[in-house]
């Protein structure tokens, strides 16, 4: 059963795999799947709990279903996971699969429930027994890069600042033990609280609808057309939207945590908002992980047990 054994890292906006040697990205978007009485193309439709829907590419458009609370992730997880098992043709699915995945520190009080949700999943009449194994959102990353970039020795303080879709996770570690009193959760500050304004900034200039999946993609290539026509406007809002979660992040939500970060021999800077921050100027103890940034903490999960 030893490689039999996924990482899964459930994110609101994409989720991050590895397995074995691999890596991957899948959109954490999923719609219900309408039929329309045409069968052209493929098609991955899934049955799940009675409804049908679409996971993945596939969902990301207007009629993908938000996915910035936890009760998204507690009813689609099963479908999420079974989705990305469903990629990997050597994973055997016939077989106890080995998963580990976390949760942001603000749902870690959630963790049985979540652990029990996704012990057993059936989708599409096949029912595929999981093995747990639940990891903070954030730690994954402390282990990532102590592996790779410091010879698996964590520093006497390590802080880790890992920046996800829809919320900021704060991780530290005393001697490479976990921390559990300075551990913390921003929800709502990550990468959501300007991609929220952007997709309502899109949606009026243009008058049409755009999911929040749409508006990512937009707002990480930077730029956007319009009936063929490049849409200036729309490159200098992202400009606009990525300075103001700087300044947002420093100077209000990580105010009260200047001296834990001023104190740890190391902060990481990880998850996908770190690509905002790389042209900042930061002091000596800051460190970012390894590029990807958003595969750290899934790499972590695959590489490493943390106690």
């Amino acid at each position: 059963m030893s490689d039999n054994v996924i990482a899964i890292d459930l994110g609101y906006s994409s989720s991050k795999v590895a397995y074995k040697e691999k890596i991957a990205k899948f959109p954490t978007a999923i719609s219900f799947a309408t039929d329309v009485g045409t069968s052209y193309g493929e098609e991955n439709i899934y049955d799940f709990e009675g409804d049908k829907y679409h996971v993945g590419k596939e969902a990301a458009d207007s009629e993908a279903f938000t996915t910035s609370e936890y009760k998204f992730l507690l009813k689609f997880a099963p479908l999420l996971i079974f989705h990305i098992l469903s990629k990997f043709e050597q994973a055997d699915l016939d077989e106890p699969i080995v998963v580990k995945t976390g949760l942001a520190i603000v749902d870690w009080n959630k963790k049985d429930e979540f652990i029990e949700r996704i012990s057993n999943i059936e989708v599409n009449g096949k029912n595929i027994e999981i093995i747990p194994q639940l990891i903070p959102q954030g730690a994954g990353c402390a282990v990532d890069w102590t592996y790779y970039n410091n010879d698996g020795e964590y520093p006497d303080k390590l802080t880790v600042v890992d920046i996800g879709y829809n919320t900021i996770n704060l991780v530290n570690f005393e001697n490479g033990k976990p921390v559990r009193k300075n551990m913390k959760s921003y929800p709502g500050h990550g990468v959501s609280s300007i991609i929220k304004p952007f997709t309502s900034f899109m949606e009026n200039k243009f008058a049409v609808t755009f999911s929040e999946q749409e508006a990512i993609g937009v707002f990480v290539k930077g730029e956007f057309k319009y009936n063929g026509e490049p849409q200036h406007e729309v490159a200098e809002k992202i400009v606009e939207l990525k300075s103001q979660f700087v300044k947002k992040m420093f100077q209000s939500v990580l105010v009260n945590d200047k001296k834990l970060l001023a104190m740890s021999d190391v902060v990481l800077i990880a998850g996908g908002g770190a690509y905002l921050l790389q042209d900042i100027p930061f002091p000596p103890n800051v460190r970012f992980v390894d590029a990807p940034f958003e595969f750290s903490n899934v790499r972590g999960y695959l590489g490493n047990s943390i106690n």
